[in-house]
Formats: structure tokens, sequence, C-alpha cells
């Protein structure tokens, strides 16, 4: 297998995965909701889906804060050398 092809199928495999894991969490909480009750589904959707989104968010937020006060770091020291 040539470079390309690796670089291809390591780029595609991210949205794939994430088509995957929306499948599995929609089935899984209408599997849990038709044979189990309603709360058991949504609390599989809750876990499996809305924790690691929000969690994800977090994160995305945390590191642009960082970035931003490290680039006004770097700024004001430009400023101050010269």
């Amino acid at each position: 297998m040539n470079r390309v092809w690796k670089h291809f199928l390591k780029n595609i495999a991210w949205p794939v995965g994430f088509v995957v894991y929306i499948l599995f969490v929609t089935g899984g909480a209408q599997y849990l909701k038709h044979n189990y009750s309603d709360f058991a589904g949504l609390l599989f959707f809750g876990v499996t889906f809305i924790i690691p989104v929000v969690g994800w968010l977090v994160r995305d937020m945390w590191r642009d804060a960082k970035e931003k006060v490290e680039e006004e770091n770097r700024d004001m020291m430009r400023r101050i050398r010269g």
C-alpha cells in the first residue's frame, strides 16, 4: 500500500468512525427503549452521546482559550523586545 492510500485511509477513518458511533448510539438507545423502558434508552443516549459531546466542546473551548492567551503572550513579548 502506498503512502497516498495510508493518508487517505487515516483521513477518512474519523468521519467513518463518527458515523458508526452515531449509528451505535441511536441503535442502542432504540433497542433499550423498545425492550426495556424509555428511561433506559434516554440514559444510554445521555451516557454515550451527550456527555462525550459536552466534554469535547469544553476541551475545544479550553484549547481555544489557551491558544489565545499564548498568542497574547507572544504579542506582548514582541512589543517588549522591540
